[in-house]
C-alpha cells in the first residue's frame, strides 16, 4: 500500500474534503482524488463519501484511518533516526494536552525542550478531554500526551508528574482566608463550572461528593477561557489550577486552598516501543521541574 497514498487520505479526513486537502499539502485536487480513488480499488471498498458537510469516512475508511496515522508516524521516526545521527537539529514533534495543563505543566516543559533544541518545532493539540488525549496518541495524531492519570490511557505508557493542586478562586471583595477553606462548607458557595464530564469538572464533583457536598452551579460554561474572567465579574467562585488562580489573583481574585487539598495526577503518556528522537529528548529532558524522580522509567 502506497504510503503517498494513505498520507492524502490521511489529509482529506483531517481537512473534511478534497479541496481543504489540496491547499493543506500543496497537491492538485485531482491528483488527491486519484489516489484517494487508486487506494479505493487497492482495499476494494469506498473509504469515503461526499455529504453536505465535506466528507465522511465510511466503516472501512475508519478502520482504515487509525493504522494509516500510525504508518504514517512510524515512517517520520524512522526518517528522524537518520538526523539524529548528527544530532537533533531538526524535525517536529507533536503533543496532545488537556487545556487545563497548558499553563502548567506543559508551557515550563515545552519551553525547556525548545531550550534545548531550539531547531525543532512543536505542534500542541488540545483536546478537550482526557480520553480524546490518549486516543490522540493512540491514533498516532500525536506522539506524546500530558494528561490525567487514569483508565483511558490503558495500553499507553505513563510516566507520573508533579500532582496538579486545584484552589478555589473567589471574586474581588470576597473575605481573605488564612487557613484552608473546607470543602464540606462549599455547599452555598456559588460556583463556575466547565460542562459535566470534563476532565477538571469530574475532579471537583467527585471531591466535592466525597465531602458530601452538593455543589451550588451558577454558571456552566463551554468556554474555559472565559472562567477567570467570569470570576473577576463577580460571577461566582470557580476551582482552578494553582498556577492559573495565581495568575487571577494577581487581577484581583482571592485564591484560598481548600482542606482537604484537591490534587490530579498528571502523566505524560506515549505508545510502547520506539519514539521519535525529537519525543526520547522531551522524556530524558523530563526532571525535578516537571516532579519526575531521578531514575524514574522513562
Amino acid at each position: 500500500m502506497d504510503l503517498r497514498k494513505l498520507e492524502l487520505f490521511v489529509a482529506v479526513v483531517d481537512t473534511g474534503g478534497f479541496t481543504a486537502a489540496a491547499d493543506a499539502v500543496h497537491v492538485a485536487q485531482p491528483s488527491i482524488s486519484l489516489a484517494v480513488k487508486e487506494l479505493e480499488r487497492e482495499v476494494g471498498t469506498a473509504l469515503l463519501v461526499r455529504s453536505r458537510h465535506g466528507v465522511e469516512l465510511t466503516a472501512a475508511g475508519s478502520a482504515l484511518l487509525g493504522p494509516a496515522r500510525r504508518a504514517l508516524r512510524d515512517v517520520a521516526i524512522a526518517g528522524a533516526a537518520v538526523a539524529e545521527v548528527v544530532g537533533l537539529r531538526a524535525g517536529r514533534l507533536d503533543l496532545a494536552a488537556l487545556p487545563t495543563l497548558a499553563a502548567d505543566p506543559v508551557a515550563g516543559i515545552v519551553g525547556r525542550f525548545r531550550g534545548r533544541h531550539p531547531e525543532v518545532s512543536v505542534g500542541l493539540l488540545a483536546p478537550s478531554e482526557a480520553s480524546d488525549v490518549a486516543d490522540a496518541v493512540r491514533s498516532g495524531r500525536a506522539e506524546i500526551g500530558i494528561t490525567e492519570a487514569g483508565p483511558h490511557n490503558a495500553g499507553l505508557a505513563e510516566i507520573e508528574l508533579a500532582a496538579q493542586e486545584l484552589v478555589v478562586a473567589r471574586p474581588p471583595g470576597a473575605t481573605a482566608r488564612r487557613a484552608p477553606l473546607r470543602l464540606d462548607r462549599l455547599a452555598d458557595v456559588p460556583l463556575v463550572v466547565t460542562p459535566a464530564g470534563t476532565s477538571l469538572r469530574s475532579l471537583v464533583d467527585h471531591a466535592l461528593a466525597d465531602a458530601g457536598v452538593e455543589p451550588r452551579i451558577v454558571v456552566e460554561t463551554e468556554q474555559r477561557d472565559a472562567v477567570v474572567p467570569l470570576v473577576l465579574a463577580g460571577a461566582g467562585s470557580a476551582f482552578l489550577p494553582a498556577s492559573v488562580a495565581a495568575s487571577a489573583a494577581a487581577q484581583g481574585a482571592v485564591v484560598c486552598r481548600t482542606a482537604p487539598r484537591v490534587l490530579r495526577r498528571v502523566v505524560v503518556v506515549h505508545r510502547p516501543g520506539a519514539l521519535g528522537p525529537a519525543a526520547r529528548a522531551l522524556l530524558e529532558g523530563l526532571d525535578a521541574h516537571d516532579g519526575v524522580r531521578p531514575g524514574a522509567p522513562r
